[in-house]
């Protein structure tokens, strides 16, 4: 974690992703930005944060560990995620870890300076509570799709993330967030590739079948 004395970018954020909306106080006076490295993390489950994060660049991965101590994605975020609402505003151990799964820039809060003034901040409250339901239903939405048939997983992700029929997406990164093996996600490609749905390029993959792929996201798992 590193902060980054530029007043200017800082400014830039905050209207780029309309961060003053979530609240009253004025957010560029009690903020500043950090960077961070691949891989670093931002929250860890065994210890609270000092500081709520707006993620204005980059995606980060919020995970927890199984009973068999196997990571389990919960969801992965782009720009601009609020991270630490539910635990470190309010002085909780956080139940999950957030990491940077690409280099990542936060418009960070101190918590030890501002916590109390974030508190009393009747709009920030009313956007926290919207996050908070949004998440409660993609907790939901999570525990669902886990049924679901790999092949799906993989379809609706293609789906979510190709540009131009262009799918580029790391397979190391897209197996964790699929909460699959990264040897049954190769398994899972090469049917895809056999049945002449995607086609295999130096550095992507081109969608052949879309429509295909389409009817694989919507199959329900019985």
């Amino acid at each position: 974690m590193l902060k980054l004395n530029r007043d200017e970018q800082l400014l830039n954020y905050i209207k780029e992703h309309d961060l003053q909306s979530y609240m009253d106080t004025d957010l560029l006076s009690i903020a500043a930005l950090y960077s961070f490295d691949k891989d670093e993390h931002l929250i860890q489950t065994d210890s609270r944060s000092d500081y709520l994060y707006f993620l204005v660049k980059g995606t980060v991965m919020i995970y927890s560990y199984s009973s068999d101590t196997q990571n389990i994605c919960i969801d992965y975020s782009h720009p601009a995620t609020l991270l630490g609402e539910a635990s470190s505003l309010w002085e909780m151990t956080p139940q999950s870890n957030v990491k940077a799964m690409t280099s990542c820039v936060c418009l960070g809060i101190s918590l030890k300076r501002y916590r109390q003034t974030l508190q009393n901040d009747v709009r920030f409250l009313q956007s926290i509570c919207q996050i908070l339901s949004y998440r409660l239903n993609s907790g939901v939405n999570l525990a669902n799709s886990l049924t679901e048939p790999v092949e799906t997983r993989l379809a609706k992700f293609i789906l979510e993330h190709e540009k131009d029929l262009t799918f580029s997406y790391q397979l190391t990164t897209c197996a964790v967030i699929l909460n699959v093996s990264y040897r049954h996600l190769l398994r899972t490609i090469t049917s895809f590739r056999e049945a002449q749905i995607i086609e295999k390029h130096k550095s992507h993959y081109t969608i052949l079948d879309y429509k295909a792929l389409e009817e694989l996201s919507s199959t329900v798992s019985l």
